[in-house]
């Protein structure tokens, strides 16, 4: 799995207490399905929707980029299905492309036009800004051209004019 305890935060958005809460590494490796035995378990969780974001943290710990993501779990935690917004054709189409070694630029701009309708059906609901303010980590050093800015602008946060008004 791509990351790593040391430059990653997990969020989890707990909707009975209405607020983000980091869920430890080990956690949302075992949840994914990487850790020992390949069950995709998150403990304790409710059964219905949940969100997480993939905080990726740079080296002085500034926000770099924030993958969104979006699970339906069963009543014992398990991870029952995962929202890519894709439907069966378009799916098999964006792993096609996937797999090629030397994509044209047409599958490359298909698979870039494929990839974020995945982005979208998995942002956080608007009444969980808010409070993500106050939880994303690094968000004041967030550098202007970070890859987070993309997470970020889709739900509605802009960053602050450098120029005096």
């Amino acid at each position: 799995m791509k990351g790593t305890s040391y430059n990653t935060v997990i969020l989890h958005w707990d909707e009975c207490q209405t607020a983000w809460a980091e869920l430890p590494w080990r956690d949302w490796v075992r949840f994914r399905g990487f850790g020992e035995g390949g069950a995709s378990l998150l403990a304790g969780a409710e059964a219905g929707e949940h969100y997480f974001l993939v905080c990726v943290l740079g080296d002085a710990g500034e926000l770099a980029n924030v993958i969104p993501h979006r699970y339906v779990l069963s009543t014992d935690g398990r991870l029952v299905h995962g929202f890519d917004g894709l439907g069966a054709s378009e799916r098999e189409e964006y792993y096609r492309i996937q797999r090629l070694l030397l994509p044209t630029i047409e599958d490359s701009e298909r698979c870039n036009e494929l990839s974020s309708c995945g982005f979208t059906v998995n942002l956080p609901p608007l009444h969980t800004v808010q409070p993500l303010l106050r939880a994303l980590p690094g968000l004041a050093g967030a550098q202007h051209g970070a890859a987070c800015w993309d997470f970020l602008s889709a739900i509605g946060i802009c960053h602050a004019s450098t120029r005096a008004n």
